[in-house]
């Protein structure tokens, strides 16, 4: 297995440890695992970059990160033990997707979240101003602090012009 540099270790100090076994013959199987080697590659965050997996980034750091991934690949390791080996080595911002779980969980249920609220908040709004304008139709026309006599006025007057 792999150890992750020590903590103050750089990582070229990290990597320098590591065989890098040449590629096979097979030119089949050597762009199958350049084609995962890239897949990988695509979900880690370049640690210079940030911005950027390490499939897309140009930064040298980025470069011996795939060809890390590629040796891993040539020696049988599977993508999630790949991932598994530079989340302990990084911690989870490496990762350009965060896990499902803990903290992370609301980055994923959050919006969905917010938009059944926002959703429930404007049906309530539409329901109260519908309700309020079925009230002022059914309201009379006279308001209520009016004596009878005012009010029986105003009524006249209405209906006269």
């Amino acid at each position: 297995m792999l150890a992750a540099p020590a903590a103050g270790q750089t990582v070229d100090g990290a990597l320098a440890g590591i065989e890098r076994p040449a590629a096979p013959g097979d030119p089949v199987r050597s762009a199958e695992i350049d084609q995962q080697a890239a897949e990988i590659g695509a979900t880690l965050r370049c640690p210079i970059c940030r911005q950027q997996s390490i499939a897309e980034s140009s930064a040298r750091i980025a470069r011996e990160m795939q060809d890390l991934i590629r040796s891993m690949l040539m020696e049988g390791r599977t993508a999630e033990e790949i991932e598994a080996y530079f989340v302990e080595a990084y911690g989870p911002w490496i990762l350009l997707k965060p896990r499902a779980e803990g903290m992370n969980l609301f980055v994923y249920i959050g919006p969905g979240l917010a938009f059944v609220l926002g959703g429930v908040l404007v049906g309530r709004r539409i329901r109260r101003g519908r309700e309020r304008d079925g009230e002022e139709r059914a309201e009379p026309a006279a308001p209520d602090h009016l004596r009878k006599a005012d009010r029986r006025w105003i009524e006249a007057a209405i209906r006269e012009s």
